[in-house]
């Protein structure tokens, strides 16, 4: 059996807060797999729940049900949906540079607790900054081929393996969809 779990995130989905909250808790290695969930679902051919009026009105108590059993604090943001492509790349360097829980956290509270814009440079600056790292010269690197590339790859590999939506998870080539599959996974890595 694995102990290693790949978690497939966008900042964009409420679930993948939900879930973020509860992994770091799962037992086994977590690598962290940032992707561009808009174009994943593009790719695939799927809708956010939310331009579906029923699974909307839905979404918005469920949400509810979740942070309160998981004991999270939660906000709709005003700026729903987000765009999340520079947050996905400053996680990727700040994991390169051995920060990446530094600014993950914060960035998925900004979105999902405080309301603020991730594709505003000010925010993205205090993350950066408040991570321990020189914030121009992240901002600087997100815009690098080789960033937006990584960026890039993991979102086709998201297609390529079968992801629909966020979060997704994989024990080797096990795949499991949602903030609600943990006890499946936990089983697939041989923990309970």
């Amino acid at each position: 059996m694995s102990r290693k779990l790949e978690f497939f995130f966008d900042y964009v989905s409420p679930y993948t807060y939900l879930a973020n909250s509860q992994v770091r808790d799962i037992g086994a290695e977590v690598v962290y797999r940032p992707m561009l969930l808009g174009a994943v679902m593009q790719a695939v051919g799927n809708k956010p729940p939310r331009t579906v009026p029923a699974k909307g009105r839905y979404l918005e108590m469920d949400i509810q049900r979740w942070t309160a059993a998981y004991r999270i604090p939660f906000k709709w943001g005003s700026l729903f949906p987000q765009k999340t492509v520079n947050a996905l790349r400053v996680a990727i360097v700040a994991a390169k540079q051995g920060k990446f829980h530094a600014v993950h956290e914060p960035l998925f509270e900004a979105v999902w607790v405080h309301d603020h814009d991730v594709s505003d440079e000010i925010v993205l600056t205090e993350i950066i900054t408040g991570a321990g790292m020189d914030a121009s010269s992240v901002l600087e690197e997100i815009t690098t081929d080789e960033v937006k590339g990584e960026l890039r790859a993991n979102t086709e590999e998201a297609v390529e393996r079968g992801i629909f939506g966020a979060p997704t998870f994989f024990v080797g080539d096990e795949m499991f969809f949602g903030n609600d599959r943990f006890d499946f996974i936990r089983e697939e890595l041989g923990l309970g």
